[in-house]
């Protein structure tokens, strides 16, 4: 029986050694400074429901909830394959990127970890939403007593706009000083108040707009709509700024409606006190107003 477990202990080590060093870090988590574990980095592993290891080429080929962590971000998908020394992963089946404001999605994505850069391809969705910070020198909403409790308030109510965005590829650098993503081909973005279209957009999510380049189209919730070169959108503020604008504004059809009843109420009140005023004074009034 003691040889049995010996062996089996052995058995265990040479699997864990034969995965190599990210293994160790993710199944230990307790190693002395300096060790995997505190290479922040090199991506790590957090979960997959079945990996190989190819230790000739050092990739690992994972495959079923696989969860790559790297800095502040979380990448999801159902396959991936990862190249050790590359420090690289090339994943598919509804892959993800999420960090704490933004979410990407596509059929692919191709991440370097060492460059901090997530290249996601074909049916691009990016959904940006940062959270509402208090004003300064905001004072703290009074606590509901049991007579008149308040219910809670909305979870958008802790966010600001949503902005989303689809195009055809999509560059993501997530390094905490840049965050910047480049979308390509056939981009679309959609904001409450507006939506444009553009050949090539590039979010700056720290500073919290978009730059759109090409053939830029803007759309607003009030129906104007306008072509320019280049534009630059607030996300979170209401403002635009284009360049060399080509493109007409028009209104809805509804505004035109009621600017037309409005014109037209105008004309008949003119007639109307046209006639009167073409009555003679000594003139009796219509057979039909006479009591």
């Amino acid at each position: 029986m003691i040889l049995k477990r010996v062996l089996l202990c052995l058995a265990a080590g040479l699997i864990m050694a034969a995965a190599g060093p990210m293994l160790w870090a993710q199944a230990e988590g307790t190693e002395e400074a300096g060790g995997p574990a505190q290479d922040t980095e090199r991506a790590r592993i957090e979960w997959a429901d079945h990996l190989n290891y190819d230790a000739a080429t050092k990739t690992y080929t994972l495959e079923g909830n696989v969860v790559f962590s790297h800095k502040d971000i979380k990448l999801y998908c159902a396959k991936a394959v990862y190249k050790d020394e590359e420090n690289t992963a090339r994943c598919e089946g509804n892959p993800k990127v999420e960090d704490p404001n933004t979410t990407v999605t596509g059929n692919y994505v191709d991440a370097d970890f060492d460059k901090e850069i997530a290249v996601v391809t074909e049916n691009v969705t990016v959904v940006t939403q940062k959270k509402q910070k208090p004003a300064e020198g905001e004072a703290a909403p009074p606590e509901a007593t049991t007579e008149d409790e308040e219910e809670p308030e909305k979870l958008e109510d802790y966010w600001g706009k949503k902005t989303v965005i689809t195009c055809d590829s999509i560059e993501y650098q997530y390094n905490e000083d840049v965050k910047i993503a480049i979308a390509t081909s056939r981009v679309k973005a959609v904001q409450e108040d507006k939506t444009v279209y553009a050949d090539k957009a590039v979010f700056e999510e720290l500073q919290d707009i978009i730059t759109l380049t090409g053939d830029v189209r803007i759309i607003t919730e009030r129906g104007d709509e306008f072509r320019c070169p280049r534009a630059v959108i607030s996300v979170e503020e209401d403002w635009i700024q284009a360049e060399g604008v080509v493109g007409v504004g028009k209104r809805r059809e509804e505004d035109n409606k009621q600017e037309g009843a409005g014109t037209q109420t105008e004309q008949g009140g003119e007639n109307t006190q046209g006639n009167t005023e073409g009555q003679k004074e000594d003139e009796p009034p219509p057979a039909g107003n006479q009591p």
